[in-house]
């Protein structure tokens, strides 16, 4: 059997993270393809520890459950429990909002450098492997990389973190302007908001910007959010509390029978299903 993994997501998180990921992955794509297992906002997979090793069997079930709490402990997964019955421990994994964009900015990483090495390297031939790393080569688009001009020169440590900010914001919220100068108002703000929250919580809020069609412009006005609006410390709380997530459109063959079970509630209780 092959084991596919992700190359860059391997560099940041190890290969036997990245393999893992790369099972995950593929079952929750495929459950949300599908429709199934969807729970509290996320779509999961699930597996019990046994299944585990015999999909693994090259490591013990304690050394896959270290993986697994590991990525739990970064914050790229997170377990539940959906099982019918109470008494089944299998355990349910999901992405967080900050493990998707991890794994997407690992991605486009990879993309980005096969392309440059696509330039200047001849083709190798096809040679097999126990490990295929040659995936996800399929990419939907390839972000522009954009050169960010820094107003004055914060120290090393300080001026690669202002900078992984603005790159990540030009990737991920790729629908709305890039920036592409760092005043020393806005270094101040981005280091502002990673004091307050985390810089965690704003790969999060970057996420949820860029998913997001009213910030994006999808609205009566046409408005769309800036860098520095989204930055702002009452917009920057709102976006991570979800207040501008899409709302879930209910399908027009349900809105008659929701309409009916609405005015029947209200006949027989004398109150609303939504109060």
């Amino acid at each position: 059997m092959n084991y596919n993994f992700d190359i860059a997501i391997a560099q940041e998180l190890g290969v036997s993270a990245a393999i893992v990921v790369q099972n995950l992955q593929f079952w929750i794509k495929k459950n949300e393809a599908n429709d199934k297992h969807f729970h509290d906002g996320r779509y999961w997979t699930f597996n019990s520890m046994k299944a585990w090793h015999e999909l693994f069997p090259f490591w013990t079930e304690r050394q896959i459950r270290k993986i697994l709490d590991d990525l739990v402990e970064k914050k790229i997964i997170i377990k539940g429990n959906y099982n019918e019955m109470k008494y089944d421990r299998t355990l349910w994994y999901a992405f967080t909002d900050y493990g998707i964009t991890i794994l997407q900015t690992c991605q486009m990483k990879e993309t980005t450098l096969s392309i440059q090495s696509d330039k200047n390297v001849e083709p190798i031939p096809d040679i097999n492997t126990d490990i295929n790393t040659d995936v996800n080569t399929d990419r939907e688009s390839i972000t522009e990389t954009t050169e960010i001009a820094l107003a004055e020169n914060p120290k090393k440590g300080d001026r690669k973190i202002l900078n992984d900010v603005v790159e990540e914001f030009n990737r991920v919220v790729s629908r709305l302007p890039k920036v592409t100068a760092l005043t020393p108002k806005r270094r101040g703000i981005i280091q502002q908001r990673i004091k307050e929250h985390g810089r965690e919580a704003v790969s999060v809020c970057f996420f949820k910007a860029g998913k997001s069609d009213f910030l994006c412009g999808v609205n009566d006005r046409g408005w769309m959010a800036s860098f520095d609006w989204i930055m702002k410390p009452e917009n920057f709380v709102k976006i991570l509390e979800g207040n501008y997530d899409n709302k879930t459109q209910i399908p027009r063959n349900l809105q008659g029978a929701l309409s009916n079970l609405q005015n029947q509630y209200e006949l027989e209780q004398g109150g609303s299903i939504f109060d």
